[in-house]
C-alpha cells in the first residue's frame, strides 16, 4: 500500500441507516479497479443527536417492531470526530472524498470541521453538492464539489493528483480557486451502465448489512437495476437531475437499466461474497419494465430464492406480474401514495393516476400475498389539515401491512422547494436537516407542530374507528396527556395488528 494512491471516501448517515450505500461501493469498485487503494469512514454507528433510523419509524407504527442481538452491532468507544482524525493520521490519505445528503449535512459538518488546516483534497459529492454546490464550497475544507454522477470524475480526479497532474477543467467538477472563486466545468456524457463494477462492499463492517426487514434482521445487500427515473414528481429532486443531463448532454441520456445478464452476476457475487439473505432493489421505480424485461427477470431470479424488496410506482405494478412476483420470492413493495386527494396530487405533487387504481393495486397484491408498505408526505406547501386526511381516508381503503407518514422535505433540487421559498414558507438558504424526524414548512393554516402530531399519529387515524378519533387527536400533542395517549392507543395498535396486510372493514 506504500506506494498505492490512497482514497479516503466518508459516508456521514443517520444512525442505524442500513444497507451500506450503492454509491460508496461503486465509487470503491471503480477507483479500485484502477490499483489504488481505498478505505471507508463510515458514521453510521456513532450516535448522534437524531434517533436511530428505523426505531424512529417504529415508535410512531411505521415499522413492525424489532430487535438486534446483543453484540451484533459495533458500539464505538470515541465520538466520530475522534476516530475520523484517527484514521487519517494512520491511513495518510491522497485524497478524501464525502458524499453527503441535504439530510446528512449536519452530520457532515462535524467531519468536515476536523479536516479545517490539514493539507488533503477534499471533494464532495451527492445528491446535496449536486444542487447546493456553493454551500457545500464554501466550507474551509471543501477543495471540489462533483455535480452529477461520479465514478469517471473521481477516477480521473485519483489519478491526476497522483501524476501531479492540473485537474481545474475536469468535467462534473466544481473547483475552489486559491482566490476564492470556483472553476465550474460542464457536465460530461454519464457513464455506460455496462461499464459498472460491481459494487465493493467490503469496504463496509460485516454488520451493516444487517437490515430489518417485517421485524427480522436479514443480512441484506442493496441493488441498483436502474439509474434515474421518467417520473416528474415535485418533490423530488431525480426530475432536476433529469433534467440537467438533458440540458447539458442529451434528452434522454440520464436514464439507463443494467442488461438481466449484468443484474444476475451482481446478484450472484453479492450472494456469494457476502452471505446475503436477502436483496434490497433501490432503484428509485424498480417495475420501469418492458414486458419481455420482467419475464427476464423473472427466470432469472428463480435461480436465487432468496425474498426481495422493491419500491416502485402504482403505475408500474402490472395485474399480471403480482403473481409472478410472489412466486420468485418478492416479500414486500414499498409504494408512494404521498397523497390522498388526486386535484392535489396531480397539480402540486405532479403525480397522476387515480384512486380507484392505486386500490386495486393494493387489494392486488393482498391476494397474492406480497405485503405492502405505504408512503404518505404530510404538511406540502398550501396544504391543509383537511387535505392531510384525504390521504388518511384513501389509507383507510387500502389494503397494506405499514403505512408511514413523513413530514414534507423542501430538499435542493426540488420543484417544490422553489414554491415554498416563492410563498415564503421557508428563507433561500433554509436547510433540511433530516428527512425523517424534520419537521418541515411552517404555514400560517398548517403550523409545524400540527404537522409533527399528525405524522406521529398517522398509523392510528388510518386504522383505528373513526369514533376513535377525538382521542387520537389528544394524542397528537406533546403534553403528559398526548404522551399518555399516544401509549395506550399504541400498545392497543401494535396487540390488535401484530401483522395488518388486511382491509379496513
Amino acid at each position: 500500500m506504500a506506494n498505492q494512491f490512497r482514497l479516503l471516501l466518508v459516508y456521514p448517515n443517520i444512525p442505524l441507516l442500513n444497507p451500506p450505500p450503492v454509491g460508496i461501493g461503486s465509487l470503491a469498485a471503480a477507483v479500485k479497479k484502477e490499483g489504488h487503494c481505498v478505505k471507508v469512514f463510515d458514521q453510521t454507528f456513532y450516535k448522534g443527536r437524531d434517533p436511530d433510523s428505523d426505531k424512529a419509524q417504529e415508535e410512531v407504527l411505521g415499522v413492525r417492531p424489532f430487535e438486534f442481538e446483543p453484540r451484533t452491532l459495533p458500539e464505538p468507544e470515541n465520538d466520530a470526530v475522534t476516530d475520523f482524525l484517527n484514521v487519517i493520521e494512520d491511513y495518510k490519505p491522497d485524497l478524501i472524498g464525502i458524499s453527503i445528503l441535504e439530510s446528512t449535512w449536519d452530520r457532515a459538518l462535524e467531519l468536515l470541521d476536523g479536516l479545517v488546516g490539514h493539507d488533503i483534497p477534499v471533494i464532495a459529492g451527492g445528491v446535496f453538492p449536486t444542487f447546493a454546490q456553493e454551500i457545500v464550497l464554501s466550507h474551509a475544507a471543501v477543495d471540489i464539489v462533483c455535480v452529477g454522477e461520479g465514478e469517471e470524475p473521481l477516477v480521473d480526479l485519483c489519478r491526476q493528483i497522483k501524476n501531479g497532474e492540473d485537474y481545474d477543467s475536469t468535467k462534473n467538477l466544481w473547483v475552489k480557486q486559491s482566490d476564492g472563486s470556483i472553476k465550474k466545468n460542464s457536465i460530461r456524457t454519464p457513464i455506460d451502465i455496462a461499464d459498472l463494477p460491481i459494487p465493493d462492499y467490503s469496504v463496509f463492517e460485516s454488520a451493516r448489512f444487517l437490515r430489518p426487514m417485517a421485524g427480522k434482521i436479514y443480512r441484506t445487500a442493496p441493488v441498483e437495476t436502474v439509474r434515474g427515473c421518467p417520473y416528474k414528481c415535485a418533490f423530488c429532486n431525480s426530475p432536476t437531475m433529469y433534467d440537467l443531463y438533458d440540458k447539458e448532454v442529451k434528452p434522454g441520456s440520464f436514464l439507463r437499466k443494467k442488461s438481466i445478464d449484468q443484474i444476475q452476476q451482481e446478484l450472484r457475487v453479492l450472494r456469494d461474497k457476502f452471505d446475503v439473505e436477502y436483496f434490497y432493489f433501490c432503484s428509485d421505480t424498480f417495475l420501469v419494465m418492458t414486458d419481455k424485461e420482467f419475464d427476464d427477470f423473472a427466470e432469472v431470479y428463480l435461480e436465487f430464492k432468496l425474498p426481495f424488496w422493491l419500491q416502485s410506482r402504482p403505475e408500474t405494478i402490472k395485474p399480471k406480474n403480482i403473481e409472478v412476483l410472489k412466486e420468485i420470492g418478492c416479500h414486500r413493495i414499498s409504494m408512494g401514495l404521498e397523497h390522498g386527494n388526486e386535484d392535489f396530487r396531480a397539480k402540486i405533487l405532479k403525480r397522476r393516476y387515480k384512486n380507484k387504481n392505486i386500490i386495486e393495486v393494493s387489494k392486488n397484491l393482498y391476494d397474492a400475498g406480497i405485503a405492502l408498505s405505504l408512503n404518505n408526505i404530510l404538511g406540502f406547501p398550501g396544504e391543509t389539515r383537511e387535505l392531510i386526511f384525504d390521504t388518511i381516508e384513501l389509507n383507510r381503503k387500502m389494503y397494506y401491512d405499514t403505512t408511514s407518514g413523513y413530514a414534507f422535505t423542501p430538499f435542493h433540487g426540488t420543484e417544490l422547494r422553489t414554491l415554498s421559498v416563492e410563498q415564503g414558507f421557508i428563507p433561500k438558504d433554509y436547510l433540511s436537516r433530516t428527512v425523517t424526524y424534520g419537521l418541515g414548512l411552517d404555514q400560517p393554516q398548517l403550523p409545524r407542530t400540527e404537522v409533527d402530531g399528525l405524522r406521529k399519529t398517522f398509523a392510528l387515524y388510518a386504522k383505528f374507528p373513526k369514533d376513535w378519533w377525538p382521542k387520537i387527536k389528544v394524542a397528537e400533542k406533546k403534553d403528559d396527556e398526548g404522551v399518555r395517549v399516544f401509549e395506550e392507543l399504541s400498545a392497543i395498535y401494535r396487540e390488535r395488528y401484530p401483522y395488518t396486510n388486511h382491509y379496513n372493514e
